[in-house]
């Protein structure tokens, strides 16, 4: 009996007739990009940020396990604190990690008498083993006499800053933390606020043995996730996701390079049929015993610029530089779609660094995804927006966006050939700011080395679940490929390639065969149902093709397994 599972596509068993193909992925029209274009875009009132280097260590023991680890309040501040969150409708909860680094921020801010820079905050949170960034934070401080005990410092400050928090909190905080300091004649109160995307098992941000990082956990809906880890001073890395694990839930394995003192990983998610992937956890690890240093390392030299143009101009010269500096080709520019993203680049920041939701960015993200107006058949694409008020420094800036996993992924990857860049200069303060994408794309059709990574995944995937390496049904290739070849040229539809290797499968094995079919626009999309991965012995065959189906913006790839059934006989 031949049996074909529905997975993303529709599909029948005993169907002969052909089933049309649809873009897997929906992308915003041009039509609505033009739309947003023809709004006024204001960028809100941001505050000027401080350099300061390298060199900030978190003070004190860090975790050895990340988790949400409830923090306890201490003294008149922590009661008052505490009093405050509790009385909320939804009260978050107060974790020891967010008020380590509630008390990394009030120490910055004693030392420098301003907040730090958003990518040191992002440090100072990771670094305490959060895994959540800290969206939101509040904070009341000065100097205080010496005298002045906290009651009475509390006695003055404290109705000013239960106000703070309770805005915080009522913004969505999920998860918070706080922490009072004094120093020298002043004084600090801090809170800050996270929200969480997912629940994460409690994890060692030091890797193991086998030097892996395991993360697992489940998301709050439902979607696709990746992860990527920084490996060296510009490499970076996927990490494994388990395909034993069922979604919601999650586990990744993620490889730091053992020479690095410390790396950042980013946890990726993507809706289903969309391509934009949005971090929602972001970890440190570290070495064992070893505690990470902030460093702003530069990627390129000092390169103050003047115009939107300089910008695009530098960037674009001191990204081939670094590349070439690690032995990677050069990018060029996507003319046509970088003009597109200059126009909407406004836009984008004034949504994304306002104030609520503003549905705004992800319409633009995913429309320069789209790359509407770049050559060649797109196989996927990154996106990485960064905005720096620190003046006007194109080398600052590309040392800024290389920072995180998906920065590097966006313009760091091997396989990235063209980039759409976006500028956006402003004054008062003087900042720097991008959306950038990142094209890879389809050279010819062999998708062996595909096929390889999707086997070596089953075989990982049983191997953690105790179970034996699948076998191939090798005769089954000739077919597939062909079938394949079909499908690739639009000769053949995906359910009629599958229909004819599963019944080339049955004459040659004579055995009962299943199969599914999917079409996406990512590799990491192949979910494999439990009871093909539990079987006792497996025997299957993979095979990969892309295409591009009528109205879609990228190709898709075509997957097909077919295999052995079992069960049947067992029973």
């Amino acid at each position: 009996m031949v049996q074909a599972p529905l997975l993303a596509i529709g599909l029948s068993a005993c169907a002969s007739a052909p089933v049309a193909s649809r873009p897997a992925a929906e992308f915003p029209s041009q039509a609505a990009l033009a739309a947003i274009e023809a709004k006024p875009a204001a960028l809100p009132a941001l505050p000027q940020e401080i350099d300061v280097g390298a060199g900030w260590a978190p003070q004190g023991a860090l975790p050895e396990v990340a988790g949400d680890e409830a923090w306890q309040p201490e003294g008149a501040w922590g009661a008052a604190f505490s009093e405050a969150v509790s009385g909320a409708e939804r009260p978050p909860r107060v974790t020891r990690a967010l008020s380590c680094t509630a008390r990394e921020l009030g120490r910055f801010m004693l030392e420098h008498k301003a907040p730090p820079p958003q990518a040191l905050r992002r440090f100072m949170s990771a670094a305490c083993g959060s895994a959540s960034e800290v969206g939101r934070y509040a904070y009341v401080g000065g100097e205080v006499p010496p005298t002045a005990t906290d009651e009475e410092v509390l006695a003055r400050w404290g109705s000013g800053f239960r106000e703070r928090v309770a805005e915080g909190v009522k913004a969505g905080a999920q998860v918070v933390g706080f922490s009072f300091e004094r120093r020298d004649g002043r004084a600090v109160a801090t809170a800050v606020f996270a929200k969480e995307e997912a629940q994460l098992d409690p994890f060692s941000p030091v890797p193991d043995a086998r030097g892996e990082v395991t993360i697992a956990g489940r998301l709050s809906r439902s979607g696709e996730v990746t992860a990527y880890v920084n490996r060296g001073r510009a490499g970076v890395a996927p990490c494994d996701v388990d395909l034993s694990v069922q979604r919601p839930s999650f586990r990744v394995i993620c490889r730091p390079d053992p020479a690095d003192r410390s790396a950042w990983i980013q946890l990726m998610y993507t809706a289903p049929k969309r391509v934009l992937a949005t971090p929602f956890a972001q970890v440190l690890a570290r070495r064992a015993g070893e505690a990470p240093v902030y460093q702003d390392e530069a990627y390129a030299a000092s390169r103050p610029v003047a115009s939107a143009e300089q910008f695009t101009r530098a960037v674009l010269e001191q990204l081939n530089s670094a590349r070439a500096g690690v032995g990677l080709r050069p990018v060029a520019l996507a003319a046509r779609e970088s003009a597109t993203a200059a126009r909407l680049a406004p836009h984008y920041f004034a949504a994304a660094l306002g104030e609520g939701e503003r549905p705004e960015t992800d319409v633009i993200a995913l429309g320069l995804l789209a790359g509407w107006e770049v050559d060649g058949t797109i196989r996927s694409g990154s996106f990485v927006s960064s905005f720096s008020p620190r003046g006007l420094d194109a080398g600052h800036w590309l040392t800024a966006a290389l920072e995180m996993p998906v920065g590097r992924m966006t313009l760091f990857a091997p396989d990235i050939e063209q980039v759409a860049l976006g500028p956006l200069l402003t004054r008062g303060p003087d900042g720097l700011g991008a959306v950038v994408t990142g094209y890879r794309f389809h050279h010819g059709s062999d998708h062996a080395a595909d096929v390889n990574l999707l086997l070596s995944r089953v075989i990982d995937a049983r191997r953690r679940m105790g179970l034996t390496p699948p076998m191939r049904l090798s005769d089954v290739g000739q077919a597939m490929g062909e079938e394949l070849r079909l499908v690739h040229v639009g000769e053949s539809d995906t359910s009629s390639a599958l229909q004819a290797v599963m019944s080339r499968a049955v004459e040659q094995y004579g055995s009962n065969m299943r199969g599914f079919a999917i079409e996406t626009t990512s590799l990491d999309a192949l979910e494999l149902p439990p009871e093909l991965l539990r079987q006792r012995a497996l025997h299957l065959d993979i095979g990969v093709t892309h295409h591009r189906p009528k109205g879609a913006a990228w190709a898709q790839y075509v997957i097909l397994v077919v295999f052995a059934d079992y069960s049947a006989n067992e029973a």
